[in-house]
């Protein structure tokens, strides 16, 4: 059995409140009644910032992190709680107030964002589309591939009814005589 160790200051039923985007505040929903989740389980709000990175937000706010991907936004909140901890996914961006404790990388790659805006705002903005249009690619890239080898399977599956896999060789896999 792990021992929970929980604050003696009453909680307040107020949101804890973040900031978002430039100038906007958010308040973070509430945490779940009783019924639902026990004040000894930590509670991680996990979402994206308004750059697209992952944040990671204890809920009392005693830590959080920046991160790259949300696997490890969720990564984080499990090694930060060891017995165990409940997620809330947030549909809304909000920014991280507190000492990034994830990715030091993605904090250097904010800095550098915030710095390129000011200096070159329109080379941000083409970077940014240019990002898209690579991410639209290797999406139909991919669907291409995963297209391909269905088609493949349903292929041996109907000519070798699934005893047999094709396979071809091009004159560089022959043995040199």
């Amino acid at each position: 059995m792990i021992p929970a160790i929980t604050s003696s200051a009453k909680r307040s039923n107020t949101n804890r409140q973040v900031r978002s985007g430039p100038n906007a505040v958010i308040s973070l929903p509430k945490r779940p009644d009783l019924t639902v989740l026990s004040e000894t389980i930590p509670l991680f709000y996990i979402g994206q910032n308004t750059r697209g990175f992952w944040v990671a937000h204890e809920a009392d706010g005693r830590s959080g992190g920046l991160f790259l991907f949300k696997r490890s936004a969720v990564r984080f909140a499990h090694k930060s709680a060891p017995a165990g901890c409940a997620i809330m996914f947030l549909n809304e961006s909000f920014e991280l107030d507190l000492e990034n404790r994830g990715s030091r990388l993605v904090e250097s790659l904010t800095a550098a964002i915030d710095v390129a805006e000011r200096v070159a705002p329109r080379l941000v903005t083409f970077l940014a589309m240019a990002h898209i249009e690579w991410r639209k690619l290797s999406a139909q890239i991919y669907r291409a591939i995963v297209s391909e080898r269905r088609n493949r399977a349903a292929i041996e599956r109907e000519l070798f009814h699934g005893q047999y896999t094709l396979s071809s060789k091009n004159d560089d896999d022959l043995p040199i005589p």
